[in-house]
């Protein structure tokens, strides 16, 4: 079976950037992003967060515990190597970024947040039919416009095209449980990055972080972009945003 490798740059610089996947994605997304930032001359660790990289049947045995424990166990490695630590989360990656600053009393120097979701398109409608579909599924099934082409295994893609219920009835409880309670608490400069149209997270998610969170210094970029994965396109502008953002905190 394929298992997905985290990334890990030392460059012997006293800054660090870690990045947080997405749910149900691995540290792939992150490649064009990793060197990118590297070639500046950053640290770089993207981890694989428990249950993620290999399969689906793995995925279903973990629970936010594990997923948060990967994440509080890479910040420690790279801040063996690094002076100071900024975050940059995908997705839900950026949610488990926002607890990671919360657990640490706003230890890290800044968070990016990349399609974070507060709230799904259909959101209510997706959690009736969780709850339905739980009774008597297991799985659930990703319609393949979220692929770029349609899978022709689990690994064929970065993400899994499917996913435990489990999981995502999970995903959704952290988010208004842990997330939403909590952005309060976040107090670093923070950049909310979205896609001008994406097709899986609200657009309201982004105004309800900004509004919510606790940082002073805190900005929206919207990125012509119509995919919810805005960080795996490689699109130079978005990723001179974000070296603009952590080179200008100081």
């Amino acid at each position: 079976m394929k298992t997905e490798k985290p990334i890990f740059i030392n460059n012997n610089s006293k800054v660090g950037i870690l990045m947080l996947h997405g749910f149900s994605s691995a540290p792939r997304q992150f490649e064009k992003l990793a060197v990118y930032l590297s070639e500046k001359g950053y640290n770089i660790s993207a981890p694989v967060i428990a249950g993620h990289g290999t399969s689906p049947e793995d995925f279903i045995n973990t629970s936010p515990k594990d997923w948060t424990k990967s994440v509080m166990d890479a910040y420690a490695e790279l801040k063996k190597i690094s002076d100071k630590i900024f975050i940059v989360g995908n997705s839900f990656g950026a949610n488990l970024g926002m607890w990671l600053l919360k657990e640490l009393n706003n230890e890290p120097a800044g968070i990016v947040v990349l399609g974070a979701p507060i709230y799904l398109r259909f959101h209510n409608l997706i959690k009736l039919r969780l709850f339905t579909y739980g009774r008597f599924m297991k799985y659930y099934k990703k319609p393949f416009r979220f692929f770029k082409r349609k899978p022709k295994s689990v690994v064929d893609n970065i993400a899994y095209p499917f996913l435990p219920i489990k999981n995502v009835v999970e995903f959704i409880s952290f988010v208004e449980k842990e997330t939403k309670p909590n952005l309060q608490k976040i107090k670093v400069p923070i950049l909310i990055a979205s896609a001008s149209f994406d097709p899986l997270v609200h657009p309201k998610s982004v105004e309800y972080i900004f509004n919510n969170v606790g940082s002073s210094i805190r900005e929206i970029f919207w990125f012509n972009y119509k995919k919810h994965d805005i960080v795996g396109g490689g699109n130079e502008d978005l990723f001179s945003k974000i070296y603009e953002f952590i080179k200008g905190i100081k």
